[in-house]
């Protein structure tokens, strides 16, 4: 599988949502690729934005038993490499096995509500959102730029032609997480604008970062 195809599995793989042959190509890309994981570990990051998102629940009186069971029958994520990458790879385990956790545990604390966790990809820059079924979402893009002194990056959520405000960010680290403040319906985009600093009520130019429908 080509490079450009695996970068587009990092939110798959967070949500264990790749086949077997899909995760040991994903995993062998990972141990090379700087990219992937730091947006793997932006996403564990999202997952945390959105557990505090919602309403907490009462956990079904079986839940640590099923934790538990799924921890133990889990398979260890292993990359075979030589020795001389011994490092690299303990980073890379590191950084899975922790959005691992983040996405998992938060999951299964959910399971009582029904709750499920889709990934939006983007067009634009690297990333996706990721959208609870309740609407709640985060969005997750890596290599935005830093915004000018004067301005922001803010994000939208686009339906029906029109925009709502759902957040401002500065850019300018590897990975930034910006939970939403506005719930992503379905067949609802998110579009990425610059803007001037503070925000603005209305998208002043076309989306530079958008994504696919919810």
């Amino acid at each position: 599988m080509a490079d450009d195809a695996l970068h587009e599995l990092t939110a798959a793989y967070a949500l264990d949502a790749l086949g077997l042959d899909e995760e040991r190509a994903y995993e062998e890309h990972l141990a090379r690729c700087s990219q992937c994981r730091e947006e793997l570990a932006g996403f564990r990051e999202a997952a945390g934005a959105l557990a505090l998102a919602v309403e907490p629940a009462a956990p079904s009186p079986g839940l640590r038993g099923r934790i538990l069971d799924a921890a133990r029958s889990e398979r260890p994520n292993v990359v075979p490499l030589r020795p001389r990458w011994a490092y690299p790879v303990a980073a890379v385990a590191a950084v899975a096995a922790c959005a691992a956790i983040g996405f998992g545990v938060w999951a299964a604390e959910l399971d009582s509500r029904s709750h499920r966790l889709r990934a939006i990809p983007l067009a634009g820059a690297a990333g996706s959102v990721v959208v609870n079924e309740d609407g709640s979402a985060a969005l997750v893009v890596a290599g935005m730029r830093e915004a000018p002194a004067d301005k922001t990056w803010e994000a939208w959520v686009l339906k029906d032609g029109r925009a709502y405000r759902a957040g401002l960010f500065r850019g300018g680290a590897a990975t930034t997480v910006v939970q939403l403040a506005h719930r992503v319906a379905k067949g609802a985009r998110i579009g990425i604008t610059l803007e001037r600093a503070g925000g603005v009520d209305a998208p002043t130019s076309q989306p530079l970062v958008t994504s696919s429908p919810a």
